[in-house]
């Protein structure tokens, strides 16, 4: 066949948003650039793209079948096709008008339209259409008279029944959309439109648009829909004109380099168009996947259906003819109208307001003409069809094929969109000694030092930001109270946008998870705060995701959500529930090469973990053991391999490292004799060993750290304070990685009952007076300017 083209910060121990780029620093390396998001895992049913002629001015008598090569034919794999994006062109030889039917070779005909022709010129139909296990598909004329018909056929994508070697992209319907609107393009010119960004479309993670192209001429002309900065090709039209009479064709082609599509006249008459969307494609790359395509032999749903004159129909599919009852986010149909006047309908998913789009024209007074359209289907599963004339219509549906979400380990479900929020379960109970989140912006070109950034909720949930302009002084932290009124609970999650503004997301006390981020970065101000209605028993935990931001948090019923931004430095979307089940706590997540590794705690104290890649979750595995409470610690390396610490009820601290196979070995290794109290800290230090940092049950903060780079052997734990030192940490301590204009360090934080916050800063390591010689790094204390309370 022919190509088809999980791990930052370390948990609680940075917050959770301690981007990977401080390590990598550390490490001696630069910061890595921002990224596109990772590839999801390949599926059957996604889409690959293919411009592809497999017939050419092939005649078919009235009554005849062509049977059609497709596997191996142009770029088109040899084996494994499942269905094709083909677009049938047809003309009558002589006088009279008829249909044809195109199917999966090795099935009988089915009783559907897939497009109409008439001797006047070439009528164009683009459908989705499923191919035979023999490779093949059959075109049948149904004619009512002895009228051969030409049939020229165009392949524009296709899909394969198993996973290909590469992931490819997946549909996401929408509601219809104006992408253009009464357009001119001159004979022999090209214009050209914006799609990214417009109509409900995202600004990023496009492969392909699907649009109805609606045209009409003062004369006879042809269209080409393709790619803008792409070369015209002649032989591919999209869209036939005839004079003065409006006709229409579905189009599904890729995106342009600039975000744009073009429509080429290669006629001799100037036409005007107008561009409807109804979906695109997101590529393997696109923050959130879509759906595969389950094509079908081609089946009506019910039989005639009048629509009255500026009236409505409402179709069901779910539960019809093969179609599952549930799970179903579109349907791909062929609609035939016949009026005694001209017009068209509007499909539209239920429960939405009649867009101002096209969906399939009827431009011949009693004559028929069919129209493809894969449509979303409304939160009922239904969708609407409307007659947008005075006149009464006849219709028929007949499906083609339906589309489900892609699946990794688990199913992934979006809510749906303009749902009612889900209120609340319940308030929250404001967290007492929540642990902070620290964070450093990336450096920017030529910069040698960035601020630190700090965030936590307070004993009365007010949400408090701090910065550190300077990582080396530590008098002039400037503090603000960012929740007004507004209360929360536990640690915040703390990041950074693609644009280097600083995003904190919280948890409110009402159970829900709210976000905001900073207007300016210098001076900081900020944005107003977004709620995202879903209640959720843990606290919320963001990290980055190529370029973008994605927030994880479990609900009352213990199951994995998250809520991906859907372009870089824009709003989030809807909440995605991922799966898992029986979970407890706060989830814990890192980005790694290809994806954001997320790790979860079950009722059994047992640590889960999982890829997430556009909103799938895949390769989830258990890290063995029981017992474990708290959050886990996360300690990201080279390679995207991760070293997770976490402790079990009774105090223990324990450690188990990824291999070089991705894959957790299901054991776990004790870290010392020390008994902790809380969740541990770790990171790895500058000098590329794994330290950790924890509290005693003496209230007492200790350390322990690796002997050697990489070796899983661990120095004895000791004290990090020095023997005067009366600090009581009240909360558990947070490891991070900086910068400063001397080069990379490492320190933590914690705060004492009273909210004052406690720098302690790692020095080379070193033998203490009264301390053994393999005693942990020195730490040098700070004490910060002490937070208002406003």
């Amino acid at each position: 066949m022919r190509d088809q083209g999980w791990r930052g910060t370390t948990g609680i121990t940075v917050a959770l948003t301690l981007v990977i780029a401080s390590v990598l620093v550390c490490l001696g390396r630069p910061a890595p650039a921002r990224a596109e998001n990772p590839a999801v895992p390949a599926a059957a049913g996604q889409l690959y793209g293919a411009r592809t002629r497999v017939t050419n001015d092939v005649t078919i008598a009235a009554g005849a079948t062509a049977t059609v090569q497709i596997a191996g034919v142009g770029d088109l794999p040899d084996t494994g096709l499942a269905s094709v994006w083909l677009n049938v062109a047809s003309r009558a030889q002589a006088d009279g008008n008829g249909s044809l039917i195109v199917y999966p070779s090795g099935t009988s005909v089915p009783s559907v339209t897939s497009g109409r022709y008439q001797r006047g010129g070439w009528n164009h139909d683009l459908l989705l259409v499923k191919v035979g296990t023999d490779g093949k598909i059959k075109i049948r004329n149904e004619g009512p008279r002895a009228t051969p018909v030409v049939v020229n056929s165009d392949v524009y994508g296709y899909t394969l029944t198993a996973a290909g070697s590469s992931a490819g992209s997946s549909y996401v319907g929408i509601s219809p959309a104006r992408l253009a609107k009464g357009l001119t393009v001159a004979a022999g010119g090209s214009t050209t439109f914006e799609v990214l960004g417009k109509g409900g479309l995202p600004a990023s993670g496009v492969s392909h648009v699907v649009f109805t192209l609606t045209a009409n001429s003062t004369g006879t002309t042809k269209l080409v829909a393709h790619a803008s900065g792409s070369p015209v090709s002649t032989q591919q039209t999209n869209l036939d004109l005839w004079t003065d009479t409006h006709r229409e064709n579905l189009v599904m082609i890729p995106v342009g380099a600039d975000g744009k599509v073009a429509i080429s006249n290669i006629g001799t008459s100037p036409a005007t168009f107008f561009a409807d969307a109804s979906g695109y494609f997101a590529s393997p790359t696109a923050t959130l996947a879509g759906s595969v395509t389950q094509a079908v032999r081609p089946v009506r749903l019910g039989g005639t259906v009048d629509i009255p004159a500026d009236g409505s129909y409402t179709l069901a599919p779910l539960g019809q003819n093969g179609i599952p009852a549930s799970g179903v986010t579109a349907v791909a149909l062929n609609l035939t109208l016949r009026s005694a006047a001209t017009g068209f309908v509007r499909v539209y998913p239920s429960g939405e307001e009649t867009p101002v789009t096209r969906t399939v024209t009827y431009p011949d007074p009693g004559l028929a003409n069919s129209g493809f359209v894969a449509a979303k289907l409304g939160s009922d599963g239904k969708i609407v069809v409307k007659n947008w004339k005075n006149v009464a219509v006849t219709a028929e549906f007949d499906v083609f094929a339906y589309f489900t979400p892609s699946t990794g380990c688990t199913q992934a479900t979006a809510a749906a969109a303009g749902a009612a929020p889900v209120p609340p379960a319940r308030d929250v109970e404001i967290e007492k000694k929540s642990p902070m989140a620290v964070t450093q912006a990336t450096l920017a070109s030529g910069e040698t030092v960035r601020a630190l950034e700090y965030a936590y909720v307070n004993d009365i949930g007010q949400l408090v930001h701090g910065q550190q302009p300077q990582p080396d002084q530590f008098g002039d932290v400037q503090w603000e109270t960012i929740s007004g009124n507004e209360a929360f609970t536990g640690r915040p999650g703390l990041a950074e946008q693609a644009d280097g503004r600083l995003h904190v997301v919280a948890h409110h006390a009402d159970g829900t998870v709210w976000a905001r981020t900073q207007k300016t970065k210098e001076p900081p101000a900020w944005d107003a705060w977004v709620n995202y209605p879903k209640a959720m028993a843990s606290h919320a935990t963001v990290t980055r995701y190529g370029d973008t931001l994605v927030t994880f948090a479990v609900d009352a019923d213990g199951v994995l959500w998250a809520l991906p931004q859907r372009d870089p430095n824009g709003a989030y979307g809807s909440w995605i529930k991922l799966g898992f089940s029986g979970l407890v706590g706060t989830p814990v997540a890192v980005e790694v090469g290809d994806g954001v590794q997320v790790f979860a705690l079950n009722s059994s104290g047992t640590w889960q973990t999982a890829l997430y890649t556009g909103g799938l979750l895949s390769r989830c595995a258990s890290l063995g053991g029981t017992g474990f409470a708290g959050t886990a610690a996360l300690v990201p390396y080279p390679g995207s391999k991760i070293r997770v610490v976490a402790a079990t009820a009774d105090g223990t601290v324990k450690t188990t490292m990824q291999g070089s196979d991705g894959a957790f070995s299901g054991t776990w290794d004790t870290v010392g004799t020390q008994t902790v109290q809380g969740s541990p800290t770790a990171l790895l230090s500058p000098a590329g060993k794994a330290e950790i940092v924890a509290r005693g049950t003496d209230g007492r903060l200790y350390a322990t750290g690796e002997t050697a780079q990489g070796s899983g052997a661990w120095r004895s734990w000791a004290v990090a304070q020095d023997p005067g030192d009366t600090f009581v940490a009240a909360t558990d301590p947070v490891a991070f990685a900086y910068t400063v204009a001397g080069g990379a360090k490492w320190a933590f934080v914690a705060r004492d009952a009273d909210q004052a916050v406690r720098f302690f800063q790692a020095k080379p390591a070193g033998v203490r007076a009264g301390t053994a010689a393999d005693s942990p790094t020195r730490f040098t204390p700070h004490t910060l300017p002490k937070p208002p309370v406003k």
